[in-house]
């Protein structure tokens, strides 16, 4: 094989035949791509799952501070009527 100026070097060039076996296929990148996504949709449900326990978590807080609240503004008009 005769030399070529490196500019001209394509990789095609460096390429060999047991490089080209491990080619990825169509079907093989679908099927990693449906692998994906399932995962990604795993993970995004059960981030939603977690932010709804938060929100959850958030929302008993604030009824407790309602009643606390309440219980004072009661105790208050108690002690000034």
């Amino acid at each position: 094989m005769a030399s070529k100026p490196l500019e001209q070097v394509t990789l095609a060039d460096l390429v060999t035949k047991d490089d080209l076996k491990h080619l990825a296929t169509k079907d093989d990148l679908s099927r990693e791509t449906g692998l994906v996504r399932q995962e990604f949709r795993q993970e995004l449900g059960s981030a939603v799952n977690l932010i709804m326990g938060e929100i959850g978590k958030l929302a008993a807080r604030q009824e407790e501070t309602g009643r606390i609240l309440a219980r004072l503004v009661a105790k208050s008009e108690g002690v000034t009527q």
